[in-house]
C-alpha cells in the first residue's frame, strides 16, 4: 500500500499510470520497472544539470564511475522489459527522458543546492578556496593588478559577486552566467570596493568560475545518496 500511494504522489502519476494501464499492467507489477526508470532518470538529470550549466569536472574518476553505473543500470532496464515484453526505447522515451527533465523533480534539488551555496559564502571554508585561488595565475592565465596591496577589498569584492551570480541563477542555472546584463548593478559593486574596471572584470570571471565549481560541487552532495543506492542495490551484483 505504501508503494501505492508513493508512486499516486509521484509528479508524472498521469504518464505512469498511462505507461502502465495502456500495457496491461498492474502498479504492483510495475514497481521494479518504476524503479529503474526512477535511477536512470535521476542519473540524466544529474547529466542534465551538469551539461547545461556547463560545470567542470571536479572528479574525473567519479565522472567513469557514473558512465558505468548508467550502463549497468540499462542492462537492467532491457532485462526487465523483455520480462514484461515492453519495448526498452518506449520505456526510455515516454518515462526516463520526460521524468530526467520533469521541473517538479527537478527544482527541489536545485534549491537544496542553492541553500547549500548560500550557506557557504560566509564560512571560512570560503574564505580559505576564495584565497589560495584567487591569484592562480597558471589557472586564470592573468593577473589582478592591485590585488596585494587590497586583498580584503578584492575578497570582499569577489564575494559579493559570487552571491550575485548565486541570485542570477536562481531562475534558470542553466543560462550563460557570464553574459547576463546587470550592468547597474555590477558598476555598484565595482564602485563600492573603489575596484578598477579591467580588474573588476577579471574578479567577475573569477567569481563565476568559483561558483560554477561551488555548484559542481554540492550537485554531487546532491546526487551522492543516488550513486549510493545504485551501487547497493543495483551495479553491486552486475559485473562489468
Amino acid at each position: 500500500m505504501e508503494f501505492k500511494e508513493e508512486i499516486r504522489r509521484h509528479p508524472m502519476w498521469r504518464e505512469i499510470q498511462e505507461f502502465i494501464e495502456k500495457r496491461g499492467m498492474t502498479i504492483d507489477e510495475s514497481r521494479g520497472l518504476l524503479y529503474i526508470v526512477s535511477m536512470m532518470a535521476g542519473f540524466l538529470m544529474y547529466r542534465f544539470i551538469k551539461e547545461q550549466a556547463k560545470l567542470p569536472v571536479i572528479r574525473p574518476e567519479e565522472e567513469k564511475a557514473d558512465e558505468s553505473r548508467m550502463e549497468k543500470l540499462g542492462r537492467v532496464l532491457e532485462y526487465e522489459c523483455r520480462q514484461r515484453h515492453i519495448e526498452f526505447q518506449e520505456v526510455i522515451s515516454e518515462l526516463v527522458f520526460p521524468m530526467a527533465g520533469n521541473k517538479a523533480l527537478m527544482e527541489p534539488i536545485l534549491q537544496k543546492i542553492y541553500g547549500m551555496i548560500d550557506s557557504l559564502i560566509p564560512s571560512d571554508n570560503f574564505r580559505e578556496s576564495v584565497e589560495k585561488e584567487i591569484e592562480n595565475t597558471k589557472f586564470w592565465g592573468d593577473s589582478l593588478t592591485h590585488y596585494a596591496d587590497r586583498k580584503e577589498d578584492y575578497f570582499e569584492g569577489v564575494k559579493e559577486l559570487f552571491a550575485f551570480v548565486l541570485a542570477t541563477a536562481r531562475p534558470n542555472v542553466t543560462k550563460d552566467l557570464g553574459k547576463t546584463n546587470h550592468e547597474k548593478e555590477l558598476e555598484e559593486i565595482r564602485k563600492k570596493y573603489g575596484i578598477e574596471p579591467d580588474d573588476f572584470w577579471k574578479l567577475r570571471r573569477r567569481a563565476i568560475e568559483f561558483f560554477k565549481i561551488a555548484f559542481a560541487t554540492h550537485l554531487g552532495i546532491a546526487f551522492q545518496p543516488l550513486k549510493e543506492e545504485a551501487d547497493e542495490k543495483i551495479c553491486g551484483s552486475i559485473s562489468d
